[in-house]
């Protein structure tokens, strides 16, 4: 569904790339959380799906398209397969919550016939039903994202872009936006977040791919926030022991930890650990295989980094 191939990525007048040789594979029905810090390429990662951007060098497929190859007039058919959230909600402030979720459908020509049925059934997913008379500024927070998720989702794109979507929100709603997240990927659509949320990311456990200052460095199943940064300390240490030093390398139960560079999983990760954390969301039945040019590490569950 999404592919980069060795992908940098370097803006004018600058030295540094935003992104640098970056290689991933996000197949479809994937659900994956983009994390790092301000400056890390997130958002410049995020840009280059939608071809708001254009690489430096590289290779990037989106949906089947080579974005590199794609002439200009056919950007909007891609655009029209990505649905995209913002920090900012960027709802029409003077129309109700139908006409701004109907206007993404407005926009693509669909019947009145449609949109009178789309537009509901999309809101009742969102959780947002009764709402639709309601101005944006009537509107909490959460609900005014719900809002400019439904207007991302009504088109039912094979590709959702969450651009920190929980950025000005509280915890608690924060969460919530994610479970809503979740549920849109469990009807088959691929979901990629950029988030600064570790509370979030650490409590869903999907796959994480970190950034540091335009270099993937780890890209983990079942990941936390924190995945790649530094060895991890078990809380099963025996209590009589010195504390590890956080250089020291952990024994872990699967025998993988993020300090050794070698430690690179197979796609069976969870099966036959008793100490690995089950999935959840599109997960929790089956693990699915994973392939792709860049192998990931395998995760174990962990506490107080």
């Amino acid at each position: 569904m999404i592919l980069f191939e060795n992908v940098t990525k370097t803006y004018p007048r600058t030295t540094r790339p935003a992104l640098d040789d970056v290689s991933l594979e996000i197949p479809r029905g994937e659900f994956a959380f983009v994390v790092g810090t301000s400056g890390s390429g997130k958002s410049t990662l995020m840009q280059l799906v939608m071809k708001e951007q254009d690489a430096t060098r590289g290779r990037i497929l989106v949906a089947g398209r080579e974005l590199d190859r794609l002439p200009e007039r056919k950007v909007p058919a891609l655009r029209r397969e990505i649905g995209c959230v913002f920090q900012d909600f960027r709802l029409l402030p003077n129309k109700t919550v139908f006409q701004n979720v109907a206007y993404a459908l407005q926009v693509l020509g669909s019947s009145r016939a449609r949109i009178r049925q789309t537009v509901p059934e999309t809101l009742e997913l969102v959780g947002l039903a009764g709402m639709e008379k309601r101005l944006p500024h009537q509107l909490s927070g959460g609900e005014q994202q719900r809002v400019a998720i439904a207007r991302a989702f009504v088109n039912r794109p094979p590709v959702l872009l969450a651009d920190e979507p929980t950025g000005n929100l509280d915890p608690d709603t924060s969460l919530g936006i994610v479970q809503l997240l979740d549920r849109i990927n469990r009807t088959g659509t691929t979901v990629v977040m950029a988030t600064h949320d570790t509370v979030t990311v650490n409590a869903m456990r999907k796959r994480v791919i970190r950034l540091d200052r335009g270099v993937l460095v780890s890209d983990m199943e079942a990941g936390d926030y924190t995945t790649g940064s530094i060895p991890r300390v078990r809380l099963d240490d025996d209590p009589g022991e010195a504390p590890r030093p956080l250089g020291a390398t952990p024994d872990l139960a699967d025998g993988y930890d993020d300090a050794d560079p070698t430690a690179y999983g197979d796609g069976d990760d969870l099966d036959g650990d008793p100490d690995a954390l089950p999935p959840i969301g599109r997960d929790a039945d089956e693990p699915r295989p994973r392939g792709g040019i860049f192998r990931r590490h395998k995760a174990a569950q962990t506490s107080n980094r």
